[in-house]
């Protein structure tokens, strides 16, 4: 009887050593699993984060020489946010000649529900060309800002996404059509846009 006590307390400790250690090794392994999702996860953030500091570069650029070229005042993008819902509108992006003063300054968080009339038609028109803002523009709100930002002339490109949802509004101002045909600003107008609307990141 003493034989198998003994023999009894040898299993049962074999048993209790046996799943101590494995559940060691079970634990080790799920913290080497871990640090593996950790380091990927890292690794994929300084990859979107290189990826996008490109996509930011490759815009101001194209919007430079787009202000350049078509010898305007400024030019700028004015994107919905957030993402999912719109519900403001803001400048991101935004380049202008010496002197003029940017629009990104007081063109934050505007409730799209203040200039209702205005965010619809840039929301859904893919051309808009806007001769004299003090008479061209139909939405109060929206000629009250252009009008402080000292925009005489609009000329407004949609940006769309992959699945041809609104995503932002490229805008030159005050280009010097006696130096530019017409025409061809346009042209290169819809150019810039196209080149930019696929890589421009979100306001969320």
């Amino acid at each position: 009887m003493e034989h198998l006590s003994v023999i009894i307390t040898s299993v049962f400790g074999g048993i209790i050593t046996f799943a101590i250690a494995w559940l060691a090794y079970n634990q080790k392994t799920k913290d080497k699993m871990t640090d593996v999702k950790i380091e990927g996860i890292k690794i994929e953030n300084e990859r979107k984060s290189a990826t996008n500091n490109r996509h930011i570069a490759t815009i101001h650029g194209v919007i430079w020489e787009l202000l350049l070229s078509l010898n305007a005042d400024r030019c700028f993008i004015m994107q919905p946010h957030p993402e999912q819902k719109h519900m403001y509108l803001s400048v991101a992006f935004e380049v202008g000649r010496l002197g003029v003063s940017p629009v990104k300054d007081f063109f934050i968080n505007i409730p799209i529900s203040s200039m209702a009339k205005f965010s619809k038609e840039i929301a859904t028109t893919p051309w808009i060309y806007i001769e004299d803002t003090g008479k061209d523009i139909g939405d109060k709100k929206a000629q009250s800002m252009m009008i402080l930002a000292g925009t005489k002339q609009l000329a407004l490109r949609q940006l769309v996404d992959t699945n041809s949802s609104w995503i932002g509004t490229l805008v030159v101002e005050n280009i010097d059509y006696k130096d530019v045909d017409k025409e061809k600003s346009m042209e290169r107008i819809l150019q810039a846009a196209t080149s930019i609307q696929y890589i421009l990141p979100p306001i969320n």
